[in-house]
């Protein structure tokens, strides 16, 4: 008889257990068809988990990667250049105009595409019938959003929320940081180029939000968006630090940068200029809405910081 209820707690255990387990994998499963909004607010079906996707844009391909899907992709445009693994993929030509015709070459059952200058072809797109989301991240918090939407739509929700974790314990280690950081004592930070023409990102930037995050004070902080300013103008807020984000450059032309920036006329008082606080970033970390804007926080907190 005791052997019988040994038998019994035995296989109730495992029956719970087999249970659990379901119940847990069936939490990450995703039902399709799936009906999601998009960032244009428009209502997206996507009748079962896609297998071919085409993205239009760095970003959704940064994220794909990040997600683990890239044996999924078919498509991207000439100008998603990371990871290195891109290069193998197979090209559909520029952002923008998109070339409709090699796109649907390719037989996708999922394209994600980008807002702005791309929203006048996602309705092409669709009466073409193709599964079309677009993305338009504009904050961090928007990114990760992105994430989390791209994880759904291709059926690997479980992925997204350990990727989202791992990034959102990284910001939080730099908030706790700056919050012991009294305002007084924050760098002011100018974000320019060695081009006589001067554009630099104002509120409502990526650029911006993370600057502050990391705790610097943005001398365009008052602008909106991306802003023409005049070399006065940064010579009169006196930057403690001059950040100038470029694409790949090997030591002798980031030199060559920083001393054209150093002898521009009206400068010489500056005080980034006369500390020798001028740096050279990856623009990538800063103007794309992928997890590697974290990567981009940690950088910027290290230079002002560390």
């Amino acid at each position: 008889m005791n052997i019988f209820k040994k038998y019994i707690l035995v296989f109730t255990f495992l029956l719970f257990t087999l249970n659990l387990f379901l119940l847990m994998g069936s939490a990450n499963t995703v039902n399709y068809p799936l009906t999601i909004i998009d960032d244009t607010g428009t209502a997206v079906t996507i009748p079962q988990e896609p297998q071919r996707i085409i993205s239009t844009a760095p970003s959704n391909t940064e994220i794909l990667f990040d997600l683990g899907l890239q044996e999924k992709i078919v498509g991207i445009t000439n100008y998603c250049n990371f990871p290195e693994e891109t290069k193998n993929i197979e090209k559909i030509g520029e952002i923008s105009p998109l070339n409709f015709e090699k796109i649907v070459s390719l037989n996708p059952d999922l394209i994600l595409a980008y807002a702005g200058f791309q929203l006048k072809e996602i309705p092409r797109l669709r009466e073409l019938g193709l599964n079309t989301i677009v993305l338009e991240p504009l904050t961090l918090e928007d990114t990760f959003k992105s994430v989390e939407m791209i994880a759904n739509v291709c059926g690997i929700s479980d992925k997204d929320s350990l990727l989202i974790d791992n990034l959102t314990q990284r910001v939080n280690i730099i908030k706790s940081k700056v919050s012991k950081i009294p305002i007084s004592a924050r760098p002011k930070i100018f974000v320019g180029s060695t081009f006589e023409t001067i554009f630099t990102p104002g509120a409502g930037t990526l650029f911006n939000e993370l600057i502050t995050l990391a705790g610097g004070q943005n001398i365009a902080a008052d602008l909106s968006f991306w802003k023409k300013i005049s070399p006065e103008f940064v010579a009169q807020a006196e930057p403690d630090i001059i950040i100038v984000p470029v694409g790949a450059m090997n030591q002798e032309e980031e030199s060559k940068i920083k001393s054209n920036i150093s002898q521009r006329s009206g400068w010489s008082n500056i005080p980034a200029i006369k500390n020798q606080k001028i740096f050279i970033v990856n623009e990538d970390l800063f103007y794309r809405a992928v997890p590697r804007l974290v990567d981009g926080l940690e950088l910027l907190y290290g230079i002002f910081y560390e």
